[in-house]
């Protein structure tokens, strides 16, 4: 009995790129230099990833809301880029391997809105809707 050649045929699926944003908090007190060459590996690592940083917005030294690795204050910088979705594991685990950053969030953003997140504004009322609202319901 002869035995069937298989062929194994792998699709690669293209899927459109993902916006996301991402805060990284790098240390306070780096020189110029050290602050650079991280800012530039964040990017290295992006875009080594199939992804493109379409902004980089420098916040500068700010004050942290609570203590992290006894550290007061930290140095914001925030990236808006478009990656695929099965590279983001691959960024963070990068992420995590540099001493010089203290933290890192990375949020995807709403193709629609071009916004994070959507928030939703509770309305203030005057005594008066109040009231009115209430004798409304009777």
């Amino acid at each position: 009995m002869a035995k069937r050649k298989t062929e194994e045929v792998i699709i690669n699926v293209s899927r459109p790129p993902v916006p996301y944003e991402m805060v990284v908090v790098f240390k306070p007190f780096l020189p110029d230099k050290v602050r650079n060459e991280a800012d530039a590996k964040v990017e290295q690592i992006i875009t080594e990833a199939k992804g493109s940083v379409s902004l980089r917005d420098i916040w500068g030294k700010r004050y942290l809301a609570y203590e992290l690795d006894k550290h007061t204050e930290g140095y914001y910088v925030m990236y808006q880029f478009e990656a695929p979705s099965l590279a983001m594991e691959g960024i963070k685990k990068l992420m995590n391997r540099h001493q010089e950053i203290l933290r890192y969030l990375v949020i995807r953003k709403d193709a629609k809105e071009g916004t994070a997140t959507k928030i939703k504004v509770k309305k203030t009322i005057t005594r008066e809707e109040s009231e009115s609202r209430k004798k409304g319901a009777k």
